[in-house]
Parts: structure tokens; sequence; C-alpha cells
């Protein structure tokens, strides 16, 4: 059996892991509440923020992230089936939770009965959820989504109106929100033209409707920028994960660290091969170390022979073929590294005795995935979340306490 050789954080039943720091998420929290009107406290700000916790909390387990969230001060949770927002409910978390997109039929009944607010996309859904609540006698809570351009979800604005219509007329029927999302919300021509859009149907729908609601637009990107795109409420997501899409972020802090312990070592000479297919060779005598993640792990396959570790203040390369559950590393130039010890894959390293969040390492980061693969941070992080126990971490002090 491996054992553990440094005092630090691992999982219980396995020796791979991800530590999520929850003090980073705060905050990034506060960082996102500083572009808004009122700054970054929850009694003065005048626009309400919706933490976006869909796809598990982008891999960093949406009931924890969601509860620290809500107690810091954020508004409205935002998932993207009925299944995610029970998950919530189920946590006993009361806060407001919009289903992002169309529920199947289905699934209203339990949306309504779960205190849910459902997206709406057409006259055709709308009719589905008012039939639905009208035969349980309940209200249901709608929020119509507005295709202002990207073209993937929403009612087209010319056919606005009827949907509206339905809802005056309709005692089940309690608008709760319009909103629309924004397909480059980094680009100010686009966000510009999508932002006319959504403003002309907002004005339309408040002229229709006599009683209070909300409208949405900014994601992440477009709080930063766009002051403009803010109305009553932003939706955030990759950003209170410490995240920007394709780079390292110069004013957020990731909270996601990937570790595994070392569970073989192995020496081989000068001009062996080793993994799969052999496709990586030794040019000297090398020592090899094991470790027990994979693929199925979210440690994507096309990172393999190119990705690097961190191993007691050395920066490592992986080398061959990453496999289903095993990886290795060339641990050549760490002579004293032994089974039981902890590598870091994503974050800073943790030296033995420091708090998580003491940080004085280099840093590996989901970008650097991100750029050596063409994808996004988004996807990366997701993928983490597959089988990997997530450890969370609170610390005193921390490596974001000069920013």
């Amino acid at each position: 059996m491996v054992q553990q050789r440094q005092q630090t954080l691992s999982s219980v039943r396995r020796d791979a892991w991800v530590e999520v720091d929850l003090s980073a998420i705060e905050k990034n929290l506060s960082t996102v509440s500083g572009f808004l009107p009122g700054g970054k406290s929850a009694q003065t700000r005048k626009t309400k923020i919706m933490a976006v916790v869909k796809g598990d909390g982008y891999g960093h387990g949406s009931v924890q992230v969601a509860e620290m969230l809500i107690a810091m001060g954020a508004d409205w949770l935002g998932v993207a089936s009925v299944d995610e927002a029970c998950q919530l409910r189920a946590a006993d978390i009361k806060a407001p939770v919009l289903i992002l997109g169309p529920a199947p039929n289905w699934a209203v009944k339990t949306a309504i009965e779960t205190d849910l607010d459902m997206t709406v996309t057409s006259l055709s859904e709308l009719k589905d959820v008012n039939q639905t609540a009208q035969r349980i006698k309940r209200v249901a809570k709608v929020n119509i989504k507005i295709d202002s351009g990207m073209h993937r979800l929403g009612v087209l604005p010319q056919n606005l109106e009827p949907m509206l219509d339905l809802v005056k007329q309709s005692e089940n029927l309690n608008l709760v929100s319009i909103f629309s999302h924004l397909a480059m919300a980094g680009d100010q021509e686009a966000t510009q033209k999508q932002n006319t859009i959504f403003k002309q149907c907002v004005e339309r729908a408040r002229s229709v409707i006599n009683t209070p609601f909300l409208a949405h637009l900014a994601s992440s990107e477009a709080v930063r920028y766009f002051p403009e795109a803010h109305y009553d409420m932003v939706r955030v997501g990759i950003y209170l994960y410490g995240l920007e899409a394709k780079k390292d972020s110069e004013i957020l802090i990731p909270s996601m660290s990937v570790r595994a312990r070392i569970n073989h070592t192995q020496e081989i000479e000068e001009g062996e091969s080793a993994g799969y297919n052999f496709t990586w060779t030794a040019k000297r005598k090398s020592r090899l170390a094991s470790l027990p993640i994979g693929y199925a792990d979210g440690v994507n396959r096309r990172l393999s022979n190119r990705m690097s570790c961190l191993l007691m203040g050395k920066q490592i390369p992986q080398v061959g073929i990453i496999s289903m559950d095993q990886m290795l590393v060339d641990i050549t130039d760490v002579p004293q590294a032994q089974e039981g010890d902890v590598i870091t894959l994503i974050g800073h390293e943790q030296s033995s005795g420091e708090e998580s969040g003491a940080q004085h390492s280099p840093c590996l980061t989901l970008a650097q995935w991100a750029g050596m693969l063409d994808t996004i941070t988004y996807e990366l992080a997701c993928n983490l979340r597959v089988r990997l126990p997530r450890i969370y971490t609170r610390p005193r002090t921390s490596h974001f306490a000069d920013h």
C-alpha cells in the first residue's frame, strides 16, 4: 500500500483528487461585485448577481459552491436542468434557482412544485407550462428568453407579443424575468448589437406587463467590460472559479487544484520506451513514476508527452500515452521522490506544513492545457468532475492576499 509521506490533504478513497479553494471563489465574487453599481457590498449593490453553478459548478461541486456563494451575497443561482436544480433544493438551498434552458414538458410539474424558475423560449412551451400550472393549481415562475442574435435558444423578438399576452391573461403564470445570452461577451460591436435588440424587447414587455420583472443579459466578460449590459441582474459563471476562457486571468484567482500521489516507481535504461504504443523513449537512464489518474478522470489524452507537473519545487514532464486510469511522469531530476509523494497537475504545489493557499511555487493552469488542446478552460474544468473526489479548503492566509 502507498504510504502518505507529506502532511497534505488527500482523499480517503483515492490517491488522486481535486482541491477547491473556497476563499478564492469568495474573492472572485468580490471582484465581480466591484464591477457593479454600488460596489462590493450586497447591501449597497444595485444589481443582483446570479451565480451560475451548472455542470456541477463547472466541476467544482455545485452544492458546496452554491452554499458559500449565497452566504457571501449572491442573489440567484443558475443551472442547466431540472435535475441540477433539484439537487440544490435537496441540499436545502432556498435561493431562487433559474433553469437556463427549457425543461421537458414531463418535468414541468416537478419544477413548479420545487419552486424553480423555468426558462421558456416559445409560445408552445409557455402554453405547456400554463396548462400544467392550471392542472395542479399552482403559479409557475417563468422567465422568457429572447433570441437577440445568438440563434441558439430563445423567442425571436417579432414573436414576443403573444407570449406577453398569455402571461398577462393567465393567473397561473408569474413573469419573473426576461433575459438573453451574448454570443461574444468580450466584443463591443457584437454586444452592442445584441444589447440594442434586447433593450427594445424589455421596453415592449414593460409596456404590456404591469407587474415588476427582472432583465438580465451580461455574462462574466460583459459584467467586466460593458456596464450598459448590466440591467437588473448579471449572470456570472466562469469568473467565479477564477478562470477566463483561454488565458490566465490577471484579476481572478483559480480555485481548482489537481493532485495525485505516486503509486509506483521504476528505473529504465537509455533507449527503453514506456507506455502504450511506446510514444516516449528515454534519452538517458531514467526514473519514472506512475500516478493513479488518467483520461477517465478528465486529463485529456491529447496532453500526452506535452504536459508538465510539479514535484518538490521542480517542473517535471509527463511521458508516454496517458491511459484511462494511469499516467507516467519522469522524476529522474528529483532523486528523493518516493511512492506516496504528492504531484501537482494543476495549481500551485503545496509545501509540507503549509496551509492550502500559502503558495510560493510556480503554477500550472487550465489555460495552459487549453492552449495545448485548442479548447477553453470551461470544458477542461467540467471534465475533471467525472470521478475525482473533491476536497474543500478555506485557508486563513491565501495567495491572493496582495490582490
